[in-house]
């Protein structure tokens, strides 16, 4: 029986469904071309390399808005040489919510009737998943910057309040992954900008994407 078969470039992070159909084979082409000397691995649908995989990859042909279609992938994706950047926060918060959700999974989460209600408070104030094509000026990257310094401030502010032993060391360790503002300067992110955003910022952007995914998942288990 055919079994449907992935490819993933660990460096780049991203991965790409292989489908025999005229577009998807054009993106495989250009995959070969891009990643050809990058660490790529093929995935069978229910194999153990798929467990490597988690929301910061950038899923071609996916249904995440700010993921490329095949065509394009294919073609001039305007947001590839954004997408394809190294992503040092996002790395480091997708190690720590990777731990918290097996926690969760293997039921070693001890919650407390705080931690969902904080969770749920978190997850309204954050929507966080800007395409990588996406263009910016100055106005823009100001604009985005105020919203990622918000939420961070939302967060620790979250993280005094009286909470569950884990979920309190959760907003701690993503605290500490998380940059601080020395990290953000806006007068270098403007700099950095142009057209698409600044690699630092969307970098913390998909950071908190990943904490957003990941306090959904708390709210609704403590349903």
């Amino acid at each position: 029986m055919w079994e449907p078969v992935d490819v993933a470039c660990h460096r780049c992070r991203i991965t790409l469904p292989l489908l025999d159909a005229p577009v998807p084979r054009e993106a495989w082409w250009k995959f070969l071309y891009e990643h050809a000397y990058h660490p790529v691995e093929l995935m069978w649908e229910h194999s153990e390399a798929h467990e490597r995989i988690d929301i910061d990859y950038v899923e071609v042909n996916s249904d995440i808005r700010s993921d490329p279609s095949f065509a394009e992938y294919a073609g001039e994706w305007t947001g590839r040489a954004l997408a394809l950047h190294p992503r040092p926060v996002a790395r480091a918060v997708a190690g720590i919510v990777r731990r918290a959700q097996d926690a969760m999974d293997a039921h070693e989460w001890r919650a407390a009737p705080a931690d969902a209600v904080v969770a749920e408070r978190l997850v309204r104030s954050m929507d966080f998943a800007p395409p990588p094509g996406e263009t910016v000026d100055d106005a823009a990257v100001l604009a985005r910057l105020a919203t990622v310094e918000a939420t961070l401030e939302r967060l620790r502010r979250a993280a005094a309040e009286p909470l569950g032993e884990h979920f309190g060391t959760l907003l701690n360790d993503l605290l500490s992954a998380l940059p601080t503002p020395a990290y953000l300067p806006p007068d270098e992110l403007r700099a950095e900008s142009g057209p698409l955003a600044s690699p630092r910022l969307w970098d913390t952007e998909r950071a908190l994407r990943l904490i957003q995914h990941l306090l959904w998942s708390i709210t609704h288990r403590s349903a």
